[in-house]
C-alpha cells in the first residue's frame, strides 16, 4: 500500500493551489478570494484526512465507506433532482443498488439542465451567457461553483458545475495520491526559481484544466508567480522560445503536445530541463510515453480524469492508472450495457461522481474504452488498475510558407473550430500532404452550409497564424464519420484510412 506522509501531502497542497502568471487575473487579493481560500483549506484538510483513513482501512472497510457514499449521492439526487426523481420512478423507494439506476447520456443531462442541478439558482441560459464570455474564467459562479465547459464531440458541448465539496476532494486526490518515483524530486516540493510550473493547454475558453489553475491563482495568488499557462493555439517556435525564456521544472500537457515538445527538445530547439512531465487529457500511448520521457530524460506521470469528474485515476511510478474507487465509480460495460470482466476492454464505461451533489453524475455513459487490471502492482497500491483508450485524434504535418513542416495540434485546430465557428460535430481529414476535407454535421443542407463556411474560414485564419503554406479545403457534403467498430468520432484524422 502506498503510503501517505502528511508533511508531503501540505507542501503539495500549497503548490497544488497555485495559478497563472500569463493569463492570472491579477490585482490586489480580493477579501472574498482570501475567505474562500481559507475555507477550502480547511475543506481540503477534511478530504485529505477521509483518503488517509480510507489508505489504511481493510477492504471491508473500504467496501463499506463506498457503499454508503454511493446510497448517500442517489438519496441526494432523488430528493434534489427533478430529473433523477423522475429517471428513478421506477425504482423502489430507499434504493441503494447502483447496478438498479438507468444509465443517462450527456444529451439527456443537458436537455434537461435545470431539473438535474440541484440548486434551483443554477439555470442553463445563464451558464451559457457566462461561459461564451472568456473573461470570466475561473469567477465563483453564485460565490461559490466552479464552472467548465467539454467538448462536443457528441454534438452537445457540456456545462458542469462543481461544488465546493467536489473541489476539496479533487485537490485532495491530487495532492496525496500520485507518485513521481525514485528518480526525480517531488516537483510540489521544488523550492525557489526550481518551483517554475507550465501548463501547456487550450486557452480563451472556460475548459476544466485552465479554470482549475486560474482559479487557484485567485484564491492563492501569492504562487501564482511560480506558474504559467502557455497556448496551443500559437504557432509551436513561438511556444517554444516562450517555454525555453520560462524554464519549467514541472511541465503538464496533452500527449500529443508533449510527444511534439519532446521532439523539439530532441532536434535542440527546445532547451528545458523539467524534473517531470504530466500527461492527461488524452490516451497516453506506450510508445509516446517512452519517446517523451526519453526526449526530457524524465519520468512521465500520468492521470485520467473527465470534465465529469477530475481525479477518476492516478498513475503510479510503474506507468498504471489507479482507480480512485473510494470517491468514483467506474462501470466497464459492453454494446448492451452488461458488465464487462476485469482483463477484457469495455465498449464503453458508465461514470459515478460520489463527490459532486450540486450536478450528481450517476452511471454517465463516458464512452471510454477501459480495460479493468487486477494483478498487483509493483508499487504496492491495493487500488485495481485501468488501461484507457480514449479519444486520441491525430496530429496533422503541412508544409510551411517556408517550406518547413509545419505540425498542428488536434485539440487546437478542434478548440478553434468549436470556439471561434461555433461548430461541434465535424470531420477534418487531410486527403494528402497540403490537401484537407472538412465534414460538418448539421440539420438541412443550407444549415450545413452555413456551418461549414464558418469553420473553413477560422481554419483558413488558423493556418495562416501557425504559418502553413497553400492548403486545399474541400467541403464534404457527407456527414462525419463514426468509427464503425468503437462508434466514436474522431475529429481530427491524418487519413481517411486511420478510422
Amino acid at each position: 500500500m502506498t503510503q501517505v506522509k502528511p508533511g508531503r501531502a501540505s507542501s503539495r497542497y500549497v503548490a497544488a493551489m497555485t495559478g497563472t502568471g500569463e493569463h492570472g487575473p491579477g490585482g490586489a487579493l480580493d477579501p472574498w478570494d482570501w475567505w474562500r481560500g481559507t475555507s477550502e483549506l480547511w475543506r481540503w484538510g477534511e478530504r485529505v484526512r477521509e483518503i488517509w483513513l480510507d489508505d489504511l482501512a481493510d477492504d471491508a472497510t473500504r467496501s463499506a465507506t463506498r457503499q454508503r457514499r454511493i446510497a448517500g449521492l442517489l438519496g441526494h439526487a432523488r430528493e434534489n433532482s427533478a430529473f433523477y426523481r423522475t429517471h428513478y420512478r421506477h425504482l423502489p423507494s430507499g434504493c441503494a443498488d447502483l447496478r438498479a439506476c438507468p444509465p443517462v447520456t450527456r444529451s439527456q443531462l443537458m436537455a434537461n439542465f435545470d431539473g438535474w442541478v440541484t440548486d434551483p439558482q443554477l439555470r442553463r441560459r445563464e451558464l451559457e451567457a457566462f461561459v461564451r464570455d472568456p473573461s470570466r474564467v475561473a469567477e465563483p459562479w453564485l460565490g461559490k461553483y466552479a464552472v467548465w465547459t467539454s467538448s462536443g464531440t457528441t454534438g452537445v458541448p457540456g456545462i458542469y458545475v462543481q461544488d465546493p465539496d467536489a473541489l476539496a476532494v479533487y485537490a485532495a486526490l491530487l495532492t496525496t495520491r500520485f507518485e513521481f518515483g525514485p528518480m526525480v524530486a517531488d516537483p510540489w516540493q521544488m523550492p525557489g526559481a526550481s518551483a517554475r510550473m507550465a501548463l501547456v493547454a487550450a486557452t480563451g475558453g472556460h475548459f476544466a484544466g485552465v479554470v482549475w489553475w486560474e482559479r487557484q491563482c485567485r484564491l492563492h495568488p501569492l504562487l501564482a508567480a511560480h506558474t504559467r499557462v502557455f497556448s496551443i493555439l500559437q504557432p509551436l517556435d513561438t511556444l517554444v522560445a516562450q517555454l525555453n525564456d520560462w524554464q519549467p521544472a514541472f511541465v503538464g500537457s496533452y500527449p500529443t503536445m508533449l510527444a511534439l515538445l519532446a521532439h523539439e527538445q530532441c532536434e535542440g530547439r527546445l532547451k528545458i530541463r523539467p524534473r517531470a512531465v504530466w500527461s492527461g487529457g488524452e490516451a497516453l500511448t506506450a510508445a509516446d510515453r517512452v519517446a517523451i520521457a526519453d526526449g526530457f530524460a524524465c519520468p512521465v506521470v500520468e492521470d485520467y480524469g473527465a470534465s465529469e469528474c477530475m481525479q477518476i485515476a492516478f498513475g503510479c511510478r510503474h506507468g498504471r492508472l489507479h482507480l480512485n474507487d473510494d470517491w468514483v465509480v467506474l462501470e466497464p460495460v459492453d454494446e448492451d450495457g452488461d458488465p464487462v470482466p476485469p482483463g477484457q476492454p469495455s465498449r464503453t464505461v458508465l461514470l459515478t461522481n460520489l463527490a459532486n451533489r450540486v450536478q450528481p453524475v450517476i452511471r454517465y455513459d463516458l464512452g471510454d474504452s477501459v480495460t479493468v487490471d487486477t494483478t498487483p502492482c509493483p508499487c504496492g497500491q491495493r487500488r485495481p488498475s485501468v488501461r484507457v483508450q480514449g479519444r486520441r485524434d491525430d496530429v496533422l504535418v503541412l508544409d510551411g510558407a517556408g517550406g518547413a513542416d509545419v505540425r498542428l495540434l488536434p485539440l487546437a485546430i478542434e478548440t478553434v473550430i468549436e470556439e471561434e465557428a461555433g461548430v461541434h460535430r465535424f470531420q477534418l481529414i487531410q486527403t494528402s500532404r497540403n490537401a484537407l476535407c472538412l465534414r460538418v454535421d448539421a440539420p438541412g443542407a443550407r444549415q450545413r452550409a452555413v456551418a461549414c463556411r464558418r469553420a473553413a474560414r477560422a481554419l483558413a485564419r488558423f493556418l495562416k497564424a501557425q504559418g502553413v503554406g497553400a492548403v486545399e479545403l474541400k467541403l464534404d457534403d457527407c456527414p462525419p464519420q463514426v468509427n464503425p467498430v468503437s462508434g466514436k468520432l474522431r475529429r481530427v484524422r491524418a487519413s481517411a484510412a486511420s478510422g
